[in-house]
């Protein structure tokens, strides 16, 4: 089966969307599929074709990926699309990208299936003020409501996301799909020694008890909300230490906030780590701490888990749905001792911790790459025999 993807960053961006796609593509490549990528590029002004991945010009722009593509540049991406000659069109995006990849898909009458990762971005992605910044985010509502209407299968890894779209879905499928997440080297064993100690002392863990968080320091993920929990839990807890692993647009925000709240000793702003040594970051800490309450299914939960490493996330976040709560995890409201949660963590003896990391990581022992490839390619079938099956009484 040949696939085109369109995501509207890619590699070298390490974010959930970029790290999905790349994951989903080399598994479905190793499978024997042919994928394209299809992305932009704002160091360059022509469109290139890179292995696997084509990418059109782009711009910066005030927007949650940072860039936008060139829409004019764009349109030159079709001949190559043309040439690759996909059987479905799969959308990760729904500005400059996702709608390039929606029309194509349109005016080819090709299967198309969409997955939609958060709906935060589509309202609240666009940074800035004036005409420029209103244009851009009503061309990507305009391409949302589309792909939605249109396309033969929707897909989110949330189940609040998909209730939260089923309106505007009308008739079409939907359904809960993977979070691809790289399983093989998150299970890989940490190298004690230098890289380990290093990976302490980035986070400001050393002689300590570490709690993680990674990810964008934006509004959707809540990092303001876990600074207040962490004033209000860390007053008698000397040995627990905060370390937020990322960067986003409220980085500096933060880092004020954490001052005035007096725990800046207390916390630590390790900013971006290279995704090989996330995993790291996982083993060397003893829980992970989201206050994120999004509709959105985030990686870093599900890689804590697979790593080993017990999550403690809010009730009504759409990640307490990966909990089996007491086992890999706690989900909690506003009557949780999280301080009672957090002082078991640190109690630990190193033997203890390890065998719960095991039964942690037990949790989601069957998930691999491999079967999270071949989740999309059940979808992709389905897409396909939708839309000709609707062709077919369309005739």
């Amino acid at each position: 089966m040949k696939i085109a993807i369109f995501t509207e960053t890619y590699l070298p961006q390490t974010s959930a969307v970029e790290t999905q796609v790349l994951l989903l593509a080399q598994s479905l490549i190793r499978l024997g599929h042919e994928v394209l990528v299809v992305s932009t590029d704002v160091e360059s002004e022509e469109c290139y074709l890179e292995q696997h991945t084509l990418f059109g010009p782009a711009k910066p722009s005030d927007t949650i990926y940072g860039q936008t593509g060139q829409r004019t540049k764009l349109n030159r991406l079709k001949e190559f699309i043309d040439d690759f000659d996909p059987d479905v069109i799969h959308l990760f995006t729904f500005c400059s990208v996702g709608g390039l990849g929606l029309k194509y898909a349109l005016s080819h009458d090709l299967p198309l299936i969409t997955t939609v990762q958060s709906t935060h971005d589509i309202s609240e992605g666009f940074y800035g003020r004036g005409v420029r910044r209103l244009l851009g985010k009503r061309l990507c509502q305009s391409t949302y409501r589309k792909a939605l209407a249109f396309s033969d299968l929707v897909t989110s890894p949330s189940q609040k996301i998909l209730r939260k779209i089923r309106p505007l879905c009308k008739h079409r499928q939907l359904t809960v799909s993977p979070l691809c997440v790289d399983t093989e080297q998150l299970r890989e064993k940490a190298p004690d020694g230098e890289k380990t100690e290093a990976i302490r002392r980035r986070l400001g863990i050393t002689g300590k008890t570490g709690v993680l968080f990674v990810g964008t320091l934006g509004k959707d993920n809540g990092v303001d909300a876990l600074l207040d929990h962490w004033a209000a839990l860390c007053k008698g807890q000397n040995k627990l230490h905060l370390a937020i692993v990322g960067t986003g647009p409220q980085l500096d925000e933060l880092k004020n906030k954490a001052n005035l709240l007096g725990i800046s000793t207390r916390v630590t702003f390790a900013g971006e780590i290279p995704r090989e040594q996330i995993p790291l970051c996982y083993q060397v800490c003893s829980a992970f701490f989201s206050a994120s309450e999004s509709d959105a299914m985030k990686a870093a939960p599900l890689e804590a888990i697979v790593s080993g490493l017990p999550v403690i996330l809010p009730k009504n976040s759409a990640c307490a749905e990966l909990l089996v709560d007491g086992v890999n995890g706690f989900a909690y409201d506003p009557e949780t001792d999280i301080e009672k949660i957090l002082h078991n963590f640190a109690s630990l003896s190193p033997e203890k911790e390890a065998a719960m990391k095991k039964l942690v990581a037990r949790t989601m022992g069957n998930l691999t790459l491999e079967e999270q490839a071949k989740s999309f390619l059940s979808f992709y079938a389905l897409t396909q025999k939708h839309h000709y099956k609707t062709a077919e009484k369309l005739e």
